[in-house]
């Protein structure tokens, strides 16, 4: 179990902690009613550690576990991508201190802790590389990175300005600190700044996670094979990237159709 998940059974137990088993349904709509925004990704991760945590205390006791209703989900998948030039354009948008992790979602397909909390030890400059530990990812699987070009002259440019450090967090917040962990809650700290650059930008419909589709689309038109952008990107199955494989398909129609 993660840290982050940890630190969700706390906060269960503080909103139905107090209640008996046989009224966990009830516990569980008291926690709805204070979380009605959340998200049905972000719903089914906090049910998910609440079944595991009453299972575990059921199996000690030797008492049969409750259950809850499923979360119903829009079945709807995402298939964002930008042009080159809205691309551009929404890079430029962004103050200078949230661009420079913004690169690495565009450019490294990264997830925005995974860059957020980002430590100069994991930032291998000789290597081109960038290990992402497994205690800092979604699937629980660490992976290294090659380094896009991009990256590399940024992190280089940023290690030299910083006098070369061999620790610490390699990027911080406008207020010169280490961006928050909201993994255990929801939410994401560039989300504003995002929003802003997307209006600057004219840019609609786009949302911070989105730079991640972004990424995986552009790797697929430019040939890149799915069980490579699995490893990339850290998804956990093939089934995962599976939908990217679409994009690729009309990319290919398109240059067909622009065949003289």
């Amino acid at each position: 179990m993660q840290p982050y998940d940890i630190d969700r059974v706390a906060k269960l137990n503080d909103v139905m902690g107090h209640r008996p088993l046989s009224e966990i349904q009830d516990g569980w709509q008291a926690w709805m009613r204070i979380h009605p925004t959340a998200a049905p990704a972000t719903v089914i991760r906090w049910r998910t550690i609440l079944l595991a945590a009453v299972r575990a205390g059921c199996e000690a006791n030797q008492v049969t576990p409750p259950t809850l209703p499923t979360v119903k989900q829009d079945r709807v998948v995402r298939m964002v991508y930008l042009s080159e030039g809205e691309r551009h354009a929404l890079l430029s948008a962004y103050p200078v201190h949230a661009r420079r992790p913004v690169i690495l979602l565009a450019y490294q397909g990264m997830r925005t802790q995974e860059v957020l909390r980002l430590d100069w030890r994991a930032v291998d400059l000789p290597r081109e590389a960038i290990h992402v530990r497994s205690d800092g990812t979604k699937s629980g699987r660490g992976r290294t990175l090659p380094m896009h070009d991009k990256v590399h002259r940024l992190l280089r440019g940023m290690w030299n300005a910083a006098g070369k450090p061999d620790i610490g967090p390699v990027f911080l917040s406008s207020r010169g600190r280490p961006y928050e962990d909201t993994r255990g809650y929801g939410g994401n700290p560039m989300k504003k700044q995002h929003e802003t650059a997307c209006q600057a930008a004219r840019v609609s419909g786009f949302r911070v996670h989105d730079w991640r589709h972004d990424f995986a689309a552009r790797c697929v038109m430019s040939g890149m094979d799915l069980f490579t952008l699995m490893r990339l990107g850290g998804w956990a199955s093939l089934k995962m990237v599976e939908r990217y494989g679409s994009i690729s398909a009309e990319h290919m129609r398109d240059a067909m159709r622009r065949v003289g």
